[in-house]
């Protein structure tokens, strides 16, 4: 998972979220307390082979995988027919010039890559039913996404 890269736009360098579906169970017990449910991801993020084991059964107890097909289609549904979203095969790129976004998606089974410019997370708001958690383990940020009201 260990698998950041860096865009730039201009000067800007863009900021690398994975996002997580995060079990129902679990999002109840965390939703107060997103600080424990990061430090768990976090911990997953850094385990090395050797954990692999541990790092899988902590995945499966904090989060369930993605069905691809389903979030990219969900996604590419409700920005087709606008003019700055870009869908090759489990990549979603919207360029907003206007509103100074950008941001990239990578639909993976356990997680998102999110590449963005602001926190706006266009791209993601038409993702109802998931109880989405991003982390940029570079700079300790956590939330909710369903906190975002930008």
């Amino acid at each position: 998972m260990k698998e950041i890269c860096y865009f730039f736009v201009g000067e800007e360098k863009l900021r690398t979220y994975y996002i997580f579906n995060v079990n129902k169970e679990m999002s109840i017990l965390t939703k107060d307390s997103p600080y424990m449910l990061f430090k768990s991801f976090e911990s997953i993020y850094k385990s090395g082979r050797e954990d692999l084991f541990v790092a899988t059964n902590l995945y499966e107890q904090l989060a369930s995988k993605f069905n691809k097909e389903l979030v990219n289609n969900r996604i590419s549904h409700n920005f087709l027919d606008n003019q700055f979203y870009i869908y090759t095969k489990n990549m979603h790129s919207y360029y907003n010039k206007y509103r100074d976004e950008t941001c990239k998606i990578e639909v993976k089974n356990s997680y998102l890559i999110c590449t963005c410019k602001n926190s706006r997370f266009e791209l993601l708001r038409k993702l109802q039913g998931y109880s989405l958690f991003a982390c940029d383990f570079e700079n300790k940020d956590y939330f909710w996404l369903d906190e975002i009201t930008c």
